[in-house]
């Protein structure tokens, strides 16, 4: 009888079969669509079976050490951006401990003292340390000129981490200035049309945004629209640039309402086209849709969009969901202004039960639903919605 080889758990990361390096290989991929996911548990698990994998060609078949400190060096991130700080400055600790003991080469020793910073302003950033992380990043980023040079893909992750970190600290120009220089060396390495090259640009005009800087933040969005359209990629990142865009032009003033709808309408489209017709970001899109033909005074067609948010919010989140409640309470107000009482009384109705059901109870939704209740048995005007 021929018996069936072990399978451990981390075997359902990456077929273990394969040769420990196109395993590893496979793994680095799979961490970067995991992050993007925002799976970061599974993140860690990858990074995990990696560094057992460096480990096991370390002390077998005598592969570089280096390869096995910067895998310790990603887990640390991994479990930082987890918010599992313990477990990050242990492994930290550990990838500094292996290469003190067992590189002896100065110029290696010194590249992975760079992304030992490097990790280490990225914990603090995780941790909300802000001033400490970017102290260790201005000393990462004076060692990243003089040991990779300016124009790498290190140098472009220090700038972007230090923008990141004067975003938070509400430093909005400051937070510019570190992106804008991240995505000039991203741009020269990989072009314009890159995946991370586009993220910088989304990061940058929201910054700007934040700036008070609102004309050249919606330019600097539409730019990457632009980018994205013609090069026919990253339908994601398209979806996500013209909602927030459309957000921007909203608050910007009614007449920028026009721009704005047909920015969603743009959104909805790739939805529907590229992720299919019940993806869950089409719910929030078709809303957004809804209340911006609510303020345009189309009552019809927002009627239309909010009863197909409710089918799809009840396929989404069950009957009972409060999701579906704040629709039917948009549902029941729209109907009062349309003097559809019926209507208006049985999706107000349905609302009350739910929202009372929830806990803990939003007491002033309930109160506003009793209210347009009240309204309606009384026979005064509706509400504006």
């Amino acid at each position: 009888m021929r018996c069936k080889p072990f399978e451990s758990a981390a075997s359902e990361l990456v077929p273990e079969s394969e040769h420990p390096l196109e395993q590893l290989r496979l793994l680095d991929e799979k961490a970067v669509d995991l992050e993007k996911q925002g799976d970061i548990d599974a993140v860690i698990e990858c990074r995990i079976k990696q560094l057992s994998l460096h480990k096991v060609l370390v002390y077998l078949y005598e592969f570089p050490l280096k390869d096995l400190v910067s895998a310790q060096v990603e887990l640390a991130e991994a479990y930082a951006n987890g918010s599992y700080f313990k477990q990050a400055q242990d492994h930290l600790a550990r990838a500094k401990e292996a290469c003190s003991g067992g590189i002896h080469d100065d110029g290696l020793s010194q590249r992975l003292h760079v992304d030992f910073l490097i990790a280490q302003g990225s914990i603090h950033f995780a941790e909300e340390r802000l001033e400490h992380s970017a102290r260790v990043l201005a000393e990462a980023a004076r060692l990243v000129r003089e040991v990779f040079g300016e124009q790498t893909s290190r140098a472009a992750r220090v700038h972007s981490l230090l923008g990141q970190v004067a975003r938070r600290r509400e430093r909005f120009g400051e937070a510019a200035e570190e992106l804008t220089a991240a995505w000039r060396i991203r741009k020269g390495l990989h072009g314009s049309e890159a995946e991370e090259t586009l993220r910088l640009n989304v990061q940058l005009s929201e910054v700007l945004h934040a700036d008070g800087r609102h004309q050249e933040a919606m330019q600097e969005l539409k730019d990457v629209v632009e980018t994205i359209r013609q090069a026919n990629v990253l339908p994601g990142l398209l979806v996500e640039s013209l909602t927030q865009l459309a957000r921007w032009l909203e608050t910007s003033g009614r007449e920028h309402d026009k721009e704005a709808l047909e920015a969603l309408q743009d959104a909805e489209t790739i939805v529907e086209e590229s992720f299919g017709k019940e993806d869950p970001r089409i719910v929030e899109i078709k809303r957004d849709i809804a209340l911006l033909y609510l303020k345009m005074s189309n009552h019809e067609v927002a009627l239309q969009y909010l009863q197909h948010v409710e089918y799809l919010e009840r396929r989404l989140h069950g009957s009972q969901a409060t999701n579906v409640a704040r629709t039917l309470k948009a549902l029941g107000t729209v109907h009062m202004v349309r003097h559809n009482v019926g209507e208006a009384e049985q999706c107000l109705l349905q609302a009350l039960r739910i929202f009372e059901a929830d806990y803990p109870p939003n007491n002033a939704i309930i109160k506003d639903i009793r209210t347009k209740l009240s309204s309606l048995a009384s026979g005064r005007p509706a509400p504006t919605p």
